[in-house]
């Protein structure tokens, strides 16, 4: 029997590869729906697991090697991708913490819909 704890963990290690590689509005509509009825059956709240899908796109944007919003910083600025990264580490750093964060305590997530009447 798999806890929500590490269901989470292991989706969330899966999105962050798809992340590198594939596009967000690929992962939300291909691989989002194939895992609906895993993460219904595990128990996990739906707004929680759409909060953590939500965060590990945003950081899929931006890890190499097809990091969306670097092509597009690079195209708007012409700051080098390698330059970004140099300075951008601790970034990523921080966003992979706040998912690990968000993972294991759930309440974080959803305190603020519980406080306006979500789930009562």
């Amino acid at each position: 029997d798999l806890s929500q704890v590490a269901f989470l963990l292991m989706v969330n290690v899966v999105f962050l590869i798809l992340g590198c590689f594939l596009d967000t509005a690929v992962m939300l509509l291909v691989f989002v729906p194939m895992l609906l009825p895993a993460v219904k059956a595990v128990g996990v709240d739906l707004v929680h697991f759409g909060v953590l899908i939500v965060v590990n796109m945003m950081i899929g944007l931006i890890t190499p090697p097809f990091g969306m919003l670097l092509f597009v910083t690079n195209a708007l600025t012409r700051i080098p991708i390698k330059d970004m990264l140099r300075e951008g580490w601790l970034f990523l750093v921080m966003l992979l913490g706040l998912l690990l964060v968000m993972t294991l305590f759930p309440q974080v997530v959803l305190w603020l819909p519980r406080s306006m009447g979500y789930g009562l």
